[in-house]
């Protein structure tokens, strides 16, 4: 496994943790379900972040795209739950209105979870699509 893999796999273990983590505070939050949702979406990203690192000579990503692609998968995972975190704990609803039920947070704090969840999976699924058309193509060129 290249040491950018690994990087990859020991950010999905931490995310992994801090979902564990997460879960003890889904009482303390504003919205609980919501904070279920965080500790939920961290406790799942991790592994599938772990998954990727595990395979990812066999997935044929060019060197050039390496970093690009297993900093945008890292990165827009723990943004997406920072977001979803964020949600539970200020009562935002708006990005996320099947586990933000009634609740609702201002403007600015609705405003800046959207931009985080909406952007990290805009991010994440960019990510997973390079991936795949390497995956699929074959590519091995820079």
């Amino acid at each position: 496994m290249s040491g950018d893999a690994t990087e990859l796999g020991i950010a999905g273990f931490v995310l992994f943790t801090l979902g564990l983590l997460i879960g003890f505070a889904i009482p303390a939050v504003r919205n609980p379900r919501m904070g279920l949702s965080a500790h939920l979406t961290a406790a799942q990203t991790g592994p599938a972040l772990i998954a990727v690192a595990l395979f990812w000579n066999a997935l044929k990503v060019p060197a050039a795209w390496t970093p690009w692609l297993i900093h945008g998968l890292a990165g827009s995972a723990y943004v997406l739950v920072a977001g979803i975190l964020l949600a539970a704990i200020v009562g935002a609803s708006e990005a996320l209105p099947i586990a933000g039920g009634a609740h609702r947070a201002s403007g600015l704090n609705e405003a800046i979870v959207s931009v985080l969840v909406k952007g990290s999976s805009l991010v994440m699924a960019a990510a997973c699509l390079a991936i795949c058309y390497c995956a699929i193509t074959g590519m091995t060129g820079g």
